[in-house]
This record gives structure tokens, sequence and C-alpha cells, in this order.
């Protein structure tokens, strides 16, 4: 053998000053003409199959997916013994199984590896594995189409979500362990809870779950892992978020008869499918604005800001102060207009049912016994408190005198014209005026500093 590697496949290069290096051309041709061959087929690694020295002769190779000809293939991690002395290649092939061979191979075949053996140990591994996770058939290219989803509402169950709907081929990695899931799946929030009972006004995590051989599906209230398996064999693909409140008949109401404890079919989330934060607790999706939403008011400030039902609501800071809050989470304030799509068929020209502060967040209803839910799921988006949006105003004000003004908390200062002063724009109305309460309801008279019992916030984020 030659003294001298190409670094990738490993060609074989003649010694310094050797003239005579038949051998290492002979070797070139026949590992080009092998790969060449595997990729001519169509052949692919999907995933995995990372080849390594595995300690004497051995040389191990990682779980993974293979694509030969033309289905994929489920591969566990293993190890192979090398012939001594030799080139060894290592192949799947056309039923799955790992070859080691002193021969290269032929037929249909996914090359791994060619490893160069010595007496007692190996000297070299090439890796020639070829990756196309696309392939030549679409149903392999889910994880490359934005537009399908991994877990998506149930069409008609309102207590189910539907993993690959599509029906595509999605390999998927489950820590040593390699699947693929080729049918619709139905899961139950209620069937396939891993433990307890179902809560309302909760957010739930879809599990894909493994013993090693046989794939399984479970909901989860913990972020971590399900109740009878541990990182190594659960994987979190999704989730959604369950109604606090029944909603009751309301005419023309997209959540119209959702019960308590409901999935959000807006609220569904999925790997391929979520917030740029990559945290979707108490959010749903706008497809009209293309953000993910807030369901309930915020809560909580700087990193604790969240969207949970029932907590407290904050309140009494000023617009700065929950422009802070948001990117502390990496959300943002709504504008005018993204405010008036999720806020679409929540009440309109009513507030709360006790036209007193709410306190708390989520299940309320109007003084007509409306629920105040709008049709993506979101709560108390009119009739509970001013929320403050992104947009910036002004108004007339004859007491403000052309200069400078300093802003709360030392961090410089706002420049008002005469008899202009500064406005950021207020939507939704307030508890106790309900004529001027709606989606499109805004106020537009006070300035970034203002702070009141009356005035909140809600958040929205990008989509990853």
């Amino acid at each position: 053998m030659a003294n001298i590697y190409t670094d990738m496949l490993k060609l074989r290069m003649p010694a310094f000053r050797d003239s005579n290096w038949d051998d290492e051309i002979n070797d070139n041709a026949l590992i080009v003409e092998t790969l060449l061959a595997s990729i001519k087929q169509g052949n692919s690694v999907v995933s995995g199959l990372a080849p390594s020295d595995g300690g004497g002769l051995d040389v191990a190779y990682a779980a993974g997916i293979a694509n030969v000809g033309g289905t994929l293939l489920i591969v566990s991690v293993s190890s192979k013994t090398c012939t001594s002395a030799v080139k060894n290649w290592l192949y799947v092939n056309s039923a799955g199984t790992v070859i080691i061979s002193t021969t290269a191979p032929t037929g249909v075949f996914l090359l791994i590896a060619l490893i160069d053996a010595g007496a007692a140990s190996i000297d070299r591994i090439a890796d020639l594995r070829y990756f196309n996770v696309v392939g030549h058939n679409p149903d392999w290219s889910f994880w490359g189409l934005k537009n399908l989803r991994m877990v998506e509402p149930h069409a008609s169950d309102h207590t189910k979500v539907t993993i690959n709907p599509s029906v595509y081929q999605i390999p998927i990695i489950i820590g040593a362990h390699s699947h693929i899931i080729t049918a619709a799946v139905h899961v139950s929030s209620v069937d396939d809870l891993d433990t307890g009972a179902l809560a309302a006004g909760t957010d739930y995590y879809v599990y894909a779950c493994t013993d090693g051989t046989t794939l399984s599906y479970l909901v989860s209230a913990n972020a971590t892992n399900p109740a009878g398996f541990d990182a190594d064999h659960s994987r979190k693909i999704g989730g959604f978020h369950t109604l606090c409140t029944a909603v009751g008949t309301i005419g023309g109401h997209t959540l119209t008869d959702y019960a308590q404890k409901d999935i959000l079919p807006a609220s569904v989330w999925c790997l391929k499918h979520r917030a740029k934060t990559l945290v979707n607790v108490g959010m749903v999706y706008d497809s009209g604005i293309q953000k993910w939403v807030d369901i309930y008011m915020a809560s909580g400030t700087g990193t604790s800001t969240t969207s949970a039902n029932g907590a407290a609501a904050s309140d009494t800071r000023d617009w700065n102060d929950f422009v802070d809050d948001g990117n502390a989470v990496g959300k943002r304030l709504p504008t005018d207009s993204e405010f008036q799509s999720f806020a679409a068929g929540s009440n309109e020209e009513t507030n709360i049912s006790t036209s007193a502060d709410p306190v708390t967040t989520g299940g309320h209803s109007d003084t007509a016994a409306r629920r105040m839910i709008s049709n993506i799921g979101c709560e108390d988006c009119c009739g509970a408190w001013y929320q403050w949006l992104q947009d910036q105003s002004a108004m007339y004000d004859d007491a403000v005198a052309a200069g400078w003004y300093d802003l709360p908390g030392s961090k410089g200062q706002l420049y008002r014209p005469v008899d202009t002063n500064d406005v950021k724009l207020l939507a939704g109305g307030v508890w106790y005026f309900a004529a001027s309460c709606g989606s499109r309801s805004r106020l537009a008279c006070y300035y970034r500093w203002f702070t009141y019992a009356n005035v909140g916030a809600r958040f929205v984020a990008e989509p990853l």
C-alpha cells in the first residue's frame, strides 16, 4: 500500500520518487468505480451510519437510515470485524444487512466505508457515505419541505392530534435508535396521556417513544420526557394547549361549542412549525399574519415573562418596560394590524361581566355571558385590559413646550415639538368602557411612560 493518502476518500498516492504505482492506480479506480456505482443507483444515506475505529480489527458504525434500491432501511448500531492486512469494504445490501467484505460489492448496495486493515488494527477508514436527504422519491423530502407538518389537529376530534397527516415517510432518530414513520397516526390527549388526568389551560407535549424496536406515541405535561421513557428513548416532536374554559355556542365563531380541555387547534406545533423562540408555551398561530401569538395577557417580568392561564396579569408598567419584557423572552409587542387579526372573533362593544379588574388571565365572559375569546383562541383581547401596541402616534397637547423630556430609568430623553405629545397606541378596550371595546378599538392619548392598573400587554413571536 502507498504511504500517502487523500483526506476524504483515502485515495492512494505514490510515495516520494516512487515511479512504480500501478497498484495505487488500480486501487483508486476501484474505489471511484464502486462509489459511483452506488450513487448512480440512487442509493444514499438519509442519516447516521458514521464509521469509526472499534478497536483492534473492529470497525463500528452508528445507527442510521439508508436508502437502498428505493427503500428506506433502518440500520442499528453495531460493528464488524475486518480481515487483517487487506482492504475491507463496509456496505449495506438491498435487504438492509451491513456487510464487511474483502471484495468490492456488486448488485444493489450503499457504501459506508473502505477500511485499510493492518495486522492487528485498523490503519485508516475512508468514509464513503453519500448523503441525499431528499433522494429520488418525493416521500423522503419531508424534512426539506417547509409547508409539511409533523403534527396537526385532528380533522374532527378536538381531543386528538394527527402525526404525519400527509402520510410521508418520515425518518426520525431517537437516541441511538432510528425509525421511519410511514402512516398517519392519531394520538389522544386523554387515552395517550402518560400519567394523571388532562388539565384545562395547560401545555402538553407529544413524544415519539421507542423500546429499541417499536415506535409509539405519548402525550405528557412533562417538557423533558414522558413517564416511562428516558431522554434516550423519547423525542419531543410537538405539542398543544388545552382550552381553559368551554367556549359555548357562538354563531360564526371558529371555536363554537369547544369544550373545556379540548385542544386549541391553532396551538398545535411541531418540529417544523413553531415559534422562533423554540418555546411555544401558551401560544397560538395566526396564519393571517404568520405569527405566533400569546393566548393570555402577559404575566411575570423579564425572563419570567410568560403566557399562562389563571396567572396574575402584569400591569402598571409602561410601554418601555413591556418592550424589555418581550425582548427578554424573544418576543415583541404586536402592531396595530396584527392585533386586529388575532383579536378577530372576540366580543365586540362589551366588557367583562363584572365590569371590574379581571386580575388574572383567561376564561372570562362578557356582560352578555359570551366567552371573551378570539377565533384562534386568544383570551381577553377586548373589554378586559388596554394592551400596548408597537405603533407610534402623536397628539396635540398645548401643555408641551418644545424640548427634551427625561424618560424614566435614566435611559435617555425624548424630544417633543411644541404642543405635541408622544403617543403609543393602546388596543382592545378596558373593563369598564363597553361601547368603546373591540378588536379594532384603539386609544391614542397616552405616552410611552404612562402606567396604570388597567394597562397590560401580550406578545407575538416570529415563526421558525
